[in-house]
Formats: structure tokens, C-alpha cells, sequence
């Protein structure tokens, strides 16, 4: 570590003094960032993360470890470059750390979890325990079985060169002060947003939507810092079914990731493979409710009452519910809907509490 540390710092040391000598202190956009810097730098931020971030969730997350989605190679391959130089990370050490992760979410073994080691030691110490994490037996045992292209096997043994090949650019775009300064930007992207921002505070606060073993939650609402990381605050629908490629499972939600999915399929560059939607989680829904009304007598009893009421059959009162409840355009009676309203409730409860009828 020593030994890479002094290479790392004789190799800026040059880059430093060649930039001042043969373009200056400014590069050949420095003058830019002088006018305004603060409003640079926050706008270069935003962007880089936004564009980062992207890629790290269509290639690396919903690509490459969960299979809801196949991209075409070269584009993909433009964002593990991309990936490489601004934050030094790679697809087999990322991939195989995330179905760790997955295995044992919040769970002691879990490479970063606020529910084991606290949310401040989360936020701002995560990445230590990523860069530990991705060397544990159990993670280098699935790093194996992932298979990688001749280039991507290079950037796993020169990780760090991407970002000092970076760190060069942008010396010599914007001088070696700004330079540095955004260089680092690009470097703190990860640490941050991914996290910082997915592995902490969304298992640490906010709403679900799924009943999962862990306690990953849904921020999505807010929207500006969901749509800067690319819609991965809404990590409790992702937790509930991984294998979809979109994280938008209730009306008001958004996945800006999804989105560009659909503009990528459209243009041939994607192939959506598993996809779970609002509809789908209506249709959920409308099972659950269904099988507790079957299984609670109270209900069961109410239920007929109501059908006899409407001179419908059980059975076929029981299907107006359910299809409501899928968001087909059925009108239900007030006292209908508020059957329904304490049927839900009492499911939700149920799921809460963990009781299950026998």
C-alpha cells in the first residue's frame, strides 16, 4: 500500500508540474471555473453523479447482478470504462460485493449496513467497509464464478489507473487547483451517493411498499436526490423483487432508470428481461386480499351478507372486489369499498405483526 501510495503521489507530482509548465495554471478551462466557481462545481457534481450513478445502476446493479435487463455490449462496455476511470471501480469485485450484500442484508455479515454498525458509521465509513468487504472468502468465491472480457479483467488488476488517467484530463482541462478539486468530486461520487446515500439512509428510513427480511425502506420521495442516483432510493421495491429492472412500483413513485430503459429497448440498445410494475403490485394486492377473506370468518360472513345485499353470488361479489382492487373501472357501493378499506388494513396489520391464519 505504502509502496502504491508513492507512486500515486510522484505521478500526480509530474502531472502537477507538467500542466503548469506547458499549459498553465488554468489549463485550457480553468479561466470557466474562476468566474463561478461554486455554481461549477455543484452543477459539474450534480452531472457527474447523475451520469455515474446510471451507469452504475443499469450496467453494474440491474444488468450484470440481477439480470432484469441484457445491454448491448459496447454500450455497456462504455460504462464499465467509464466507471473505472471515475470512481476505480470494477464489474467483478461491485457484483460479486452486491449478492453478498443481498445474502445478508442487515444481517452481521453484511458489508454495510446501518442496522449493524449504525447510520453515521454508514454514511460516512461505508466505503472502508466496502473495500473490506469485497475481499472476504465468501465475496472472492463468488467474484469467481463471474465471468469478465479481457478488458475487464485488466481494469480489475489497475483499478486505480482509471481515475489517475482521470485526474491527468482534468488537470490539464482545468489546471492542477481545479483539476484536483474536480477529480476528487469524481472519486467521492461512490462513497456518497451510492453508499452513503442507497446502503445507509435507505435501509435506515423511510416507507415499504414489500415485506422483506431486511429493513431497506423507500425515499424515493425525494425526488431530486432519487432522480440525481438514478431512482435507487426506492430500495425497498427493489429488495421486494431484485430481479426487476424497474423500481417503480406505486403510481407516485418514479424510476428515471427505468426510463431510460424503455428509450434504450426502443432503440434496440437494451432487452427488458423481468419488469415488475404498479399493475403488478395491485394484482398482489387483490390476491392477499382475497386469500384473508377466505381465511378470516369475519370477513367471509361479511362478504356474503354484502353479495345477498346485491343479489350477487359469493363468488361473484368476491371477483368486483378483487377487480377493483386491480384498478379495473368497477363501481362499488360505499359500504363495498369500506369493506374492502378494513379488509386491506387488517392484511397490512397481519404483515405488520407477522400473524398468519392456520
Amino acid at each position: 500500500m505504502f509502496k502504491l501510495l508513492s507512486i500515486f503521489a510522484l505521478s500526480y507530482t509530474a502531472i502537477w508540474l507538467s500542466v503548469e509548465k506547458f499549459v498553465g495554471t488554468n489549463g485550457f478551462f480553468g479561466q470557466n471555473v474562476d468566474a463561478h466557481p461554486f455554481i461549477f462545481i455543484f452543477l459539474y457534481a450534480c452531472i457527474i453523479a447523475h451520469v455515474t450513478i446510471t451507469a452504475m445502476s443499469l450496467s453494474f446493479h440491474r444488468y450484470h447482478t440481477h439480470k432484469g435487463l441484457v445491454l448491448n455490449k459496447t454500450l455497456d462496455t462504455v460504462m464499465g470504462v467509464w466507471l473505472w476511470l471515475i470512481t476505480s471501480l470494477n464489474k467483478a469485485e461491485w457484483v460479486s460485493t452486491h449478492i453478498f450484500h443481498h445474502a445478508h442484508s442487515d444481517l452481521p455479515k453484511d458489508p454495510h449496513s446501518p442496522v449493524q454498525k449504525g447510520i453515521w458509521h454508514a454514511l460516512f465509513l461505508g466505503v472502508f467497509d466496502y473495500s473490506s468487504g469485497k475481499e472476504l472468502p465468501e465475496v472472492l468465491k463468488i467474484r469467481k464464478t463471474i465471468p469478465q472480457t479481457a478488458l475487464e479483467s485488466f481494469i480489475q488488476r489497475n483499478s486505480f489507473l482509471g481515475p489517475s488517467i482521470m485526474t491527468g484530463f482534468m488537470m490539464l482541462m482545468f489546471g492542477p487547483i481545479w483539476g484536483s478539486v474536480l477529480a476528487i468530486t469524481n472519486f467521492m461520487t461512490s462513497p456518497i451517493f451510492a453508499i452513503g446515500g442507497v446502503n445507509a439512509i435507505a435501509h435506515w428510513w423511510g416507507y415499504r411498499n414489500h415485506k422483506t427480511t431486511d429493513n431497506s425502506r423507500n425515499i424515493g420521495f425525494l425526488f431530486p436526490l432519487n432522480f440525481l442516483i438514478c431512482g435507487e432510493l426506492d430500495h425497498n421495491n427493489h429488495h421486494g423483487h431484485m430481479r426487476s429492472c424497474s423500481f417503480r412500483h406505486r403510481w407516485f413513485e418514479f424510476d428515471v432508470g427505468y426510463f431510460y430503459i424503455k428509450i434504450l429497448s426502443a432503440v434496440g440498445l437494451a432487452e427488458i428481461k423481468n419488469v415488475y410494475t404498479p399493475a403488478t403490485l395491485k394484482q398482489e394486492l387483490s390476491k392477499k386480499m382475497s386469500d384473508l377473506i377466505e381465511s378470516d370468518l369475519r370477513f367471509k360472513k361479511r362478504c356474503e351478507e354484502l353479495a345477498s345485499e346485491l343479489n350477487m353470488s359469493y363468488q361473484e361479489f368476491k371477483a368486483r372486489l378483487e377487480a377493483y382492487c386491480c384498478g379495473e373501472k368497477v363501481k362499488l357501493e360505499r359500504s363495498c369499498r369500506d369493506f374492502m378499506d378494513e379488509v386491506i388494513r387488517t392484511l397490512k396489520a397481519n404483515q405488520r405483526l407477522n400473524l398468519q391464519y392456520s
